[in-house]
């Protein structure tokens, strides 16, 4: 097995390359840098395989936008209604939002998380895409009792 080593690059000097070759239809790999999708990604052992928005998106995917700051963030589809989206991270309570539509440029296709390859359709991926987002507002009290247990 080859082992390749992982760069890490500015968004700034990435994303313009990024965004073209999303829209040439690439699915691209994107390595998961921060904690705000924890449990189900974890920084730096997770992948996201992104491509072009292509469909309607819908409650519970995982949506790669741009803040209006030029903070480039990886939360789910909250809510979506009258041209704006609401995002959440799956670690948070808070949701973001209202953001224009304009704002999200790519989904995820699928991850590869611990290894594995998860998709749309596999428990895990769904648990998180319905029962986990539905409980927003509650989630920090729900980890901090399951940590009590293990």
């Amino acid at each position: 097995m080859v082992e390749t080593k992982k760069r890490v690059l500015d968004a700034d000097v990435l994303m313009p390359e990024y965004k073209e070759l999303l829209k040439s239809g690439a699915v691209l790999p994107l390595t998961v840098s921060g904690g705000s999708m924890r449990p189900f990604l974890s920084p730096g052992r997770d992948t996201v395989y992104l491509r072009s928005i292509d469909r309607e998106l819908r409650r519970g995917d995982i949506v790669f936008y741009r803040r209006s700051s030029g903070d480039y963030v990886l939360h789910r589809l909250f809510r979506k209604e009258n041209g704006a989206y609401w995002f959440v991270g799956d670690a948070q309570d808070e949701v973001e939002g209202p953001l224009p539509e304009s704002c999200a440029f790519a989904v995820a296709e699928c991850v590869r998380r611990k290894g594995r390859k998860i998709s749309r359709g596999d428990l895990l991926w769904d648990f998180f895409a319905g029962a986990w987002l539905a409980c927003t507002g509650r989630r920090r009290r729900i980890l901090k009792a399951v940590s009590k247990f293990r």
